[in-house]
């Protein structure tokens, strides 16, 4: 995430399959932080949502992270990150 350049970049590396890189606009406040999710356990949570647009809310690299749609629906999804290996 970079909060200097209000976008958020998803990139996956799956060791079979390739990898790939995407840019999304987002607004984003506070510092600019990497972490990693396993991608299952993050795509389950945002079907669930059913919505559009997300808020995504996170202290640090390595403490749960919490998933809210925005909009009338009142759900919360916590979701754990995984370490990123240098």
């Amino acid at each position: 995430m970079s909060n200097a350049e209000q976008e958020l970049v998803l990139s996956v590396d799956a060791a079979d399959v390739g990898s790939g890189r995407e840019s999304v606009a987002a607004q984003i406040s506070g510092e600019d932080l990497e972490i990693a999710f396993n991608v299952k356990y993050l795509l389950e949570g945002l079907k669930a949502l059913n919505t559009n647009e997300i808020q995504m809310q996170f202290n640090t690299s390595t403490s749960p992270s919490i998933v809210t749609p925005l909009g009338g629906t009142k759900m919360t999804y916590l979701v754990m990150p995984v370490q990123i290996r240098s």
